[in-house]
């Protein structure tokens, strides 16, 4: 296989620049470049004898672990498509996926055998343990023969997204737009050959694999694999494997500080947080440096279907605009347009659109949905409402749908939770707009409490007055414990779930 985009290329580039240098690790061992390279060439002979080769689909239903990143490049060095899917899923939806994108294969770990027993006993194609990875492999030869007609636009995953609500749709992402994804960050948030990233969310979310995965393989780096979140875990791993960066929503960043142990450990080593699915407030940052003096925090926003990343508000811009998510990456155009379509002057809101090579090629079997968001000028159409300013910097709003309509105005959940975010008693916030018939929808305020606080509407609503216009405030404030609030697997909160609950509250 040839040409720097591919992304099994990566793996052999790696492995003969210094083969014995750690590429992986996790709690059973370490892999070098060289067993990565040697591995996930034997599983590329081991499909291809199960009959898998270019632009056949392999799924993935497991947890992060090496072994699924060695059953990832033997996919990828073969042409054949990656299709991670998420194991919180049900077994009614996984089943949906796997017919949607014609999988050939499924690797599953032993940690969803059971949990998926009525899936697997209705599959018809092959499915490999991935703790059996080495026996399924183990009696191949390495050496795999090029994939002649494997180019750098030919799929390498499909990322199924919007499950949630009605059919998902699966993201297609070309070797290239993987390949322009690691490169922006790589370059604007200065990853390192001698960094290692510690990957603690699943590999089947895009941020996790394309944004700290495959731009630490493509550098020759080190990825430190976790195979589920848990606070304590994450503080006692970067401190022993000497971790230099990592991903987290706000929310975990918020239990990462009050942890005991981010007091006792030395955690000199971690350089750059990265954080992202949510609301960061200056009181946030500042807990994070005094947590981790002198590191360097980049906030970055995007989507599946852009690559995933499109802004990020790196450290040095901070103080220039300091509500903002960021500019454009260095290979992104960010645009907003208007309701006409047209781009809007700095300061008007409207619709963020992408463009740029990281952009997907569209959804797998849904040319109707591809032609909704992607148009005739090759703008992806985001459904995300933000402003630009005259320095490019981009502020968001909120989410179309999540856009609350009330009294015959428009309410901005992100804007009203920003606000309450920085009431000294607030932990975590989500605001949504709840059916009224006087109102049209309530701006309903859904809050979990610091720990030591008493739930006090009134000292909450008075932050608010201060700061939003009336039509703004809410006239709803519910409080539950941080246990009951519903965040999905990367730590974003599921405000869906927030309004089937309160909705159906008098």
């Amino acid at each position: 296989m040839s040409g720097r985009m591919l992304l099994g290329g990566h793996i052999t580039h790696n492995a003969n620049r210094f083969p014995g240098k750690v590429a992986l690790i996790d709690v059973h061992g370490r892999t070098t470049y060289a067993e990565l390279d040697d591995l996930s060439g034997k599983v590329g002979n081991a499909l291809m004898a199960q009959g898998i080769g270019h632009g056949d689909k392999v799924a993935f239903v497991a947890c992060a672990s090496r072994s699924w990143v060695q059953a990832f490049f033997g996919i990828q060095k073969i042409g054949a498509v990656a299709v991670p899917l998420n194991y919180r899923e049900t077994g009614e939806q996984l089943a949906m996926m796997l017919e949607d994108s014609g999988a050939k294969l499924l690797f599953i770990s032993h940690h969803h055998e059971e949990a998926f027993a009525d899936l697997l006993t209705s599959l018809t194609i092959p499915v490999v343990m991935l703790e059996n990875l080495g026996q399924f492999a183990g009696e191949f030869s390495a050496n795999l023969p090029d994939v002649e007609a494997l180019t750098e636009n030919d799929p390498a995953v499909i990322l199924y997204t919007g499950g949630t609500t009605g059919r998902s749709k699966g993201v297609l992402l070309s070797h290239a737009n993987l390949f322009w994804n690691s490169l922006d960050e790589i370059i604007d948030t200065r990853m390192v050959e001698s960094d290692n990233t510690l990957i603690a969310t699943p590999l089947h979310h895009s941020a996790a694999l394309n944004c700290w995965l495959l731009p630490h393989m493509y550098l020759g780096a080190t990825a430190t694999i976790l195979e589920k979140y848990a606070t304590e875990d994450v503080l006692q791993t970067i401190a022993r494997e000497r971790v230099t960066n990592t991903f987290m929503p706000p929310s975990l960043t918020r239990e990462f500080i009050i942890h005991p142990l981010s007091k006792s450990l030395d955690l000199t080593s971690f350089r750059r947080w990265y954080v992202g699915s949510g609301i960061l407030t200056a009181a946030d940052r500042q807990s994070m440096k005094d947590c981790i003096p002198g590191v360097e925090i980049f906030y970055q926003y995007g989507l599946t279907e852009a690559g995933p990343i499109a802004t990020v508000l790196k450290e040095e811009d901070y103080h220039k605009a300091p509500d903002s998510i960021g500019r454009a990456f260095i290979n992104i155009e960010v645009a907003i347009l208007d309701d006409q379509g047209r781009v809007a002057p700095p300061g008007e809101i409207g619709e963020i659109v992408l463009r740029g090579p990281t952009i997907m090629l569209g959804y797998h079997n849904r040319p109707d949905a591809t032609a909704e968001v992607l148009d005739a000028n090759g703008w992806l159409h985001t459904g995300d409402l933000a402003h630009m300013d005259a320095n490019g910097y981009v502020y968001f709003y909120d989410r179309l749908k999540d856009m609350i309509k009330t009294g015959g105005l428009n309410v901005y959940s992100q804007e009203v939770e920003a606000v309450l975010a920085k009431h000294s008693n607030v932990r975590e916030v989500a605001v949504v707009g709840l059916n009224n018939e006087r109102w049209g929808e309530e701006v309903t305020a859904i809050i979990v409490l610091k720990a030591g606080s008493e739930p006090d509407r009134e000292s909450i609503l008075a932050h608010a007055r201060e700061r939003l216009a009336s039509y703004q405030l809410p006239k709803r404030i519910e409080f539950i414990a941080y246990e009951e609030m519903p965040f999905n697997h990367n730590g974003k909160i599921l405000k869906r779930e927030l309004r089937q609950r309160f909705q159906t509250v008098s």
